[in-house]
């Protein structure tokens, strides 16, 4: 589907539908009927066919989400089954993260995400910016914004290869002037 999401298309279909019930009420020829009933149909079936395929792009869209809430929950178990078994490093810094970080609130507000067909297996890549709150050691709760990049191999289901977290650069390495002006 060229939406990720086909309420627009459904919506377009519904518009259509509509002209063609007027045209039929104006004109009183039933094939206007028939027509705008296809077309609630065909809108119908785009949304359930949307609705019962999972692509490779939405599978990804569930899984990091339930990442998040497996490290607010500090179920490692689940965080070292998404990640690739050969992948001891990063399976350490995902331990070291929540034991060091005590995450008690971890949001995803921004995800992109970028699929790449791989010679032997689909590889997604996951930008993110990631809002963590939570007490490093024994300070105070602390709120902050990381940049993380997460790459994940589809074998059977999708795995976690590799994580980069970062402090998040909000600024885009932009420099502004007192007047509030770029300077790239």
């Amino acid at each position: 589907m060229p939406y990720e999401d086909t309420l627009p298309l459904l919506a377009l279909f519904f518009v259509i539908a509509a002209l063609f019930l007027w045209l039929w009420r104006s004109s009183g020829q039933y094939q206007w009927a028939a027509i705008a009933f296809l077309m609630c149909g065909t809108g119908c079936g785009a949304v359930a066919i949307d609705w019962l395929v999972v692509t490779d792009r939405e599978q990804v869209e569930i899984l990091l989400p339930a990442l998040a809430c497996a490290v607010e929950r500090k179920d490692l178990e689940l965080l070292f089954d998404a990640i690739a078994p050969e992948k001891q490093l990063v399976r350490e810094q995902a331990e070291k993260a929540v034991r060091d970080v005590m995450p008690q609130q971890v949001r995803i507000t921004r995800l992109e995400i970028d699929i790449q067909q791989g010679p032997v297996f689909p590889t997604a890549v996951a930008n993110m910016l990631v809002r963590v709150t939570g007490s490093i050691g024994r300070s105070n709760v602390e709120n902050g914004i990381v940049s993380v990049v997460v790459t994940l191999q589809k074998r059977n289901r999708w795995l976690v290869t590799k994580c980069i977290v970062e402090p998040a650069d909000l600024m885009n390495k932009r420099k502004t002037t007192r007047a509030g002006q770029v300077i790239r």
